[in-house]
């Protein structure tokens, strides 16, 4: 078929890239396809349209293992030389490093070699694999794709600047949403056990991997100042990943059990956000959150840390300082961004955790600022639809040169 692309990435079962991809070919023009090569297809969690391409490699406890990673790589490269040259695809689109790479190298004979960058590079240099071989890969590869689609523009600048990527590669394409799939998700009923955590006046949700850069123990721990002034809150944690079982510790030891649930992943999240309120990110780093951008189109208060790029564009708060007390806008709330320190619950609280819970404590207090946030970023929400943005992969697949 003329207009037909081929997406690459590890899976389609959680996080904001594979979002990403059910988002695009969910919302492709008439006239377009999509196939999608993965790792694995054991775990398909979000909705996609095309044709699934598996390298058969199964899920590891660890994506960054140096072995699995290997292994991926060298069937990833005799795959997509198989696949560009067979079907000859106007693009070929990768998602996250190492399908960027595996992208590269397999040239753009037969196809547009594009190449997307979701987070502020340079903030991984404290994780090992990041450091000696991403790092590396970056500098030696991204110069080689033919375009570069960054999510925002603190995303590209942090690669032009530290790792010398041309500036006329790149085009900048935010992450979107689909509107009418998350009300539809939004207005599903909750089962009679959810009643107990989710209440739109109580309940704090947060969603994303358990993972360091979405810093969800300074949620729990910021949390326990919260229960002081509203002690029938809740706080429910949806996600998955390797910093579970300090979180659930951390949890303990502050005995707050009976308020704080880590409920994992869950296809229909946008009922249960739409159900809270008030969604919080509290992440060290980001690119463009998706789970930012859905809790505000479900039309649920939102407060965000101040990390280095997304939260800015998305609350429309063009401040070139990083901010150091609470602020409203429009949109929503900003707060100072944590300290990233794994602290445990006998420590006493950072004072950016302080601001933290006591920009929860207004939300939850004050019903009219609650709902002023919420009409706000559902409104803002609305500038982020997948099928605007969409139009805008196309024009950058279809531009000659």
């Amino acid at each position: 078929m003329e207009h037909k692309i081929l997406i690459v990435s590890s899976s389609l079962d959680t996080g904001g890239a594979q979002k990403m991809i059910s988002n695009i070919t969910t919302n492709l023009p008439q006239g377009w396809e999509a196939d999608i090569l993965l790792n694995s297809a054991d775990n398909i969690q979000f909705p996609y349209k095309g044709k699934i391409f598996s390298l058969d490699i199964p899920e590891p406890s660890s994506r960054t293992s140096i072995l699995y990673q290997g292994r991926v790589l060298l069937k990833r490269l005799k795959m997509l030389r198989k696949l560009k040259r067979k079907n000859r695809y106007r693009a070929c689109i990768s998602l996250l490093d190492s399908a960027n790479v595996a992208n590269i190298m397999t040239g753009h004979k037969y196809c547009k070699v594009i190449i997307t960058a979701v987070i502020n590079m340079s903030e991984s240099g404290h994780i090992k694999v990041y450091k000696y071989i991403v790092f590396p890969l970056v500098k030696l590869f991204y110069n080689h794709a033919d375009r570069i689609i960054a999510q925002n523009t603190a995303i590209r600048d942090d690669l032009i600047r530290h790792f010398g990527l041309r500036k006329e590669l790149f085009t900048i394409i935010y992450n979107g949403i689909d509107g009418k799939a998350i009300e539809k998700v939004a207005q599903n009923p909750l089962e009679k056990d959810d009643f107990a955590w989710f209440s739109r006046e109580r309940t704090i949700v947060t969603a994303g991997r358990l993972t360091y850069a979405k810093g969800q123990w300074h949620l729990i721990r910021a949390f326990t100042k919260v229960l002081e002034e509203v002690p029938d809150a809740r706080l429910v944690i949806f996600g998955i990943g390797e910093l579970e079982e300090y979180l659930n510790r951390l949890i303990r030891e502050y005995g707050i059990e009976k308020s704080v649930y880590i409920k994992g992943f869950d296809a229909k999240l946008d009922k249960y956000i739409a159900n809270s309120a008030v969604f919080v990110l509290p992440s060290m780093l980001e690119g463009m959150p998706t789970a930012l951008l859905e809790a505000m189109a479900c039309g649920t208060a939102s407060i965000v840390t101040d990390f280095k790029s997304g939260a800015r564009e998305i609350m429309d708060f063009p401040a070139e300082d990083r901010i150091e007390d609470i602020m409203q806008t429009e949109y929503g709330i900003i707060t100072p961004v944590c300290s990233g320190e794994l602290r445990e619950a006998a420590e006493p609280l950072e004072e950016h955790e302080k601001m933290l819970a006591d920009a929860v404590i207004r939300i939850l207090k004050d019903k009219n600022l609650r709902e002023t946030c919420a009409e706000g970023g559902k409104r803002r929400s609305r500038d982020f639809e997948m099928k605007k943005l969409v139009e805008q992969w196309v024009a950058v697949i279809e531009k000659q040169g």
